[in-house]
């Protein structure tokens, strides 16, 4: 999911790019607690026919779940913010706050979408200046990337200058 604040007057912008959320963390922790009362009720229907050996492995199961449930929910939480300000431009990226940031110069910044090598895999999405490529939009489809790239181009360059009145 791509949002963007633009000033007209300033030629200022700020993109915040993030995955989309099908579900909130309380939504995650009821489900997950759905899926542990049917698991456990029926593992323990079975230790109670004498099959006991099931409970350490539903336990298992349930704690394998509860990995990938909280490894996907920190994941929808990560954010990449395109800052657009003056002459610079700043990728940072993180979860509530930024944990790396990449600065280039505006006025030299181009953006490049990278078609892939082998068919069905996406394009990259590139910042690009003096040798160094940024890759932005990772959470993207093909769609709101090229979208993406298309505004970025917009965005990065720069306001000419004013026309003054003779």
């Amino acid at each position: 999911m791509v949002a963007a604040e633009c000033d007209a007057q300033t030629a200022d912008c700020c993109v915040v790019i993030r995955p989309n959320c099908s579900l909130s963390w309380q939504r995650t922790v009821a489900v997950y607690c759905g899926i542990c009362v049917v698991s456990l009720t029926i593992a323990l229907g079975f230790a109670l026919l004498g099959f006991w050996l099931i409970l350490p492995f539903a336990g298992l199961e349930l704690i394998a779940l509860a990995a990938a449930f909280y490894h996907c929910a920190v994941r929808t939480n990560s954010r990449e913010v395109i800052s657009i300000q003056g002459g610079t431009v700043a990728v940072m990226r993180g979860l509530h706050q930024p944990k790396e940031s990449t600065q280039i110069q505006r006025a030299w910044a181009s953006v490049e979408l990278a078609e892939p090598r082998q068919r069905g895999y996406p394009a990259r999405l590139l910042i690009c200046s003096h040798g160094r490529k940024i890759e932005v939009g990772h959470c993207l489809n093909d769609t709101e990337r090229r979208q993406l790239a298309v505004d970025l181009r917009r965005w990065i360059r720069l306001p000419s200058a004013p026309v003054q009145a003779a």
